[in-house]
């Protein structure tokens, strides 16, 4: 009886699920990578914005300030930041121990995370006084995790990237870069863009217990006390059986394990046990719990198992699905703005779509060429088949962009854009009745299309 490969049964399982959409793939344990696999036009070197999984970062820059005696987990968090107004009640209970486990007591975020350019953070983090008893419940708090980088970089007189880099980043032989808010700070909560398989380098730290190739790079004892169940979440309104077992520093606990944790689907699972590490980064449509059933279901139950004969050549054809083309020449014009049109395509986001405009697209034996304005800027775009990669030029900025394009066979334009330092590709289509853009994801936080760039 033919051995069913457990990568290709997850790969599989995963392409004919509309719920899923993955960009990139590393297994790996102590030895090395055993698996990885990047669906075109992601590749190897991309440094992608992993969203949330920043939080592990920043805690790891606070668990080697606690080791380093410059802070303490039950210090107060009002002694340690200067709030920009007085501040009274439960908020002068508040420890860094509270802001790791996001245990403040609080019933909302602290921060009014609302999809757009960065704001001044802390007199909305400041202005809430816990509704609960510190300590008595969980609630998702990006401002507990803007505070723990802000009291990092205050008590270290560092960057957080400048104190982990002689500590982690260094050490294991990975670079990250991250974005800064509007005060120029590391945003603490999100904002790292890095490579697959040195996220899972990183992750690897955490799966062997803060070794690397036999040396102890991470404080001692940091990884037992940052992967603890330091408040339960079973109280999480989602009905997502993955986020209801718990949260450690920064950490989310699994079923096995724990895990970095990014918005639309940026994971590092890590699997103690095993010193094993599955990360993987996407662009999830709805939800990402379908993608983790997966990962348990297939890649989890058959790690260590033999590769297939045919696995090698099935990883190196992977691609991100694009329209059907129907091989069609012409030409296409939009003048103006590009307008939301929500009927472009199932689940589409039209939060923070782009300032396009003046859309023309050109189709000859050659392929594709698309002149646009974006913010402003005019930008020029080839694609002789799908994804060709290219930089967009705008606002200063060098922007890694993919570029895919069809014809319909209604002779409907179809094009997609994909910002490969994200998870973000923008939809643009051009018909009989005009044109229309959304995005498969949203970003959460963006000005203008140069912010998708790597800083």
């Amino acid at each position: 009886m033919a051995v069913t490969d457990p990568v290709l049964a997850f790969i599989d399982a995963a392409a004919a699920d509309p719920n899923t959409n993955i960009h990139t793939l590393v297994v790996r344990d102590p030895s090395g990578i055993q698996v990885e696999a990047y669906w075109d036009p992601y590749r190897r070197d991309d440094r992608q914005l992993v969203h949330s999984v920043s939080k592990t970062f920043t805690a790891t820059a606070a668990g080697f300030a606690v080791a380093e005696g410059l802070l303490h987990l039950d210090d107060r968090v009002v002694d340690l930041l200067e709030p920009p107004y007085p501040v009274d009640g439960r908020r002068l209970e508040v420890t860094l121990h509270h802001l790791l486990s996001m245990s403040t007591g609080h019933t909302a975020d602290t921060i009014d995370f609302v999809p757009g350019p960065q704001v001044d953070v802390a007199p909305q983090f400041w202005r809430t006084d816990p509704q609960t008893p510190v300590g008595s419940r969980h609630i998702y708090n990006n401002g507990a995790s803007w505070a723990v980088g802000e009291i990092v970089r205050k008590v270290t007189g560092q960057t957080l990237t400048d104190y982990l880099r002689p500590r982690v980043l260094d050490p294991i032989g990975i670079d990250i870069a991250w974005e800064r808010d509007v005060l120029g700070g590391e945003m603490g909560w999100s904002g790292v863009h890095i490579t697959t398989p040195d996220l899972a380098a990183f992750a690897q730290l955490y799966a062997s217990g803060g070794r690397w190739q036999g040396r102890q790079v991470l404080p001692e004892g940091w990884v037992e006390l940052a992967s603890t169940r330091h408040i339960s979440t079973e109280d999480r309104e989602d009905a997502n059986p993955e986020w209801l077992l718990g949260y450690g520093y920064q950490l989310w606990m699994s079923r096995q394990g724990f895990r970095m944790d990014g918005a639309h689907g940026q994971y590092a699972l890590i699997l103690p046990e095993l010193e094993t590490v599955i990360a993987i980064t996407s662009a999830e449509p709805v939800t990402s719990q379908p993608l983790l059933d997966l990962v348990w279901e297939h890649l989890i139950p058959g790690l260590g198992a033999p590769a297939s004969p045919e696995r090698a050549e099935r990883l190196a054809g992977l691609s991100l699905a694009v329209p059907r083309d129907s091989g069609s020449y012409g030409s296409w014009r939009h003048d103006g703005p590009v307008p939301v049109r929500p009927s472009l395509a199932l689940g589409a986001d039209q939060t923070l779509v782009p300032d396009l405009a003046d859309v023309s697209v050109t189709r000859d034996a050659t392929g594709f060429t698309v002149d646009l304005l974006v913010d402003g800027d005019p930008v020029t775009l080839t694609s002789a088949g799908p994804w060709r990669r290219q930089p967009l030029r705008t606002g200063g900025v060098d922007v890694p962009v993919a570029l895919a394009a069809v014809v319909s066979s209604r002779g409907a334009v179809r094009l997609r854009l994909c910002a490969t330092d994200t998870c973000h590709v923008l939809l643009v289509d051009l018909d009989s009745h005009g044109a229309g853009l959304a995005w498969q994801s949203a970003p959460l936080h963006m000005g203008r299309f140069a912010d998708l760039a790597a800083p």
